[in-house]
């Protein structure tokens, strides 16, 4: 590692953050580490919200808001 930075947690962030790395089983460094990279992905939007691909699915429109929305749904 090149660089040490410094960072605070609130209380709660950093007892999730303990819980992920004792769950995954690596250090809090190393799940920092990760999760840091994967936010600072850079490319199309397709490839790092492709897995959110899909349809909307509306029982009835039953109200104003919900027939637009199921009229504008192209898919």
């Amino acid at each position: 590692m090149d660089k040490t930075i410094t960072i605070r947690l609130g209380r709660e962030q950093e007892e999730a953050l303990t819980r992920r790395a004792t769950q995954v089983g690596k250090t809090r460094s190393a799940v920092v580490r990760e999760l840091l990279a994967e936010a600072l992905l850079e490319g199309p939007v397709s490839e790092r919200a492709g897995h959110l691909k899909g349809s909307l699915r509306l029982k009835k429109a039953t109200t104003a808001w919900a027939r637009q929305l199921r009229k504008r749904n192209w898919r």
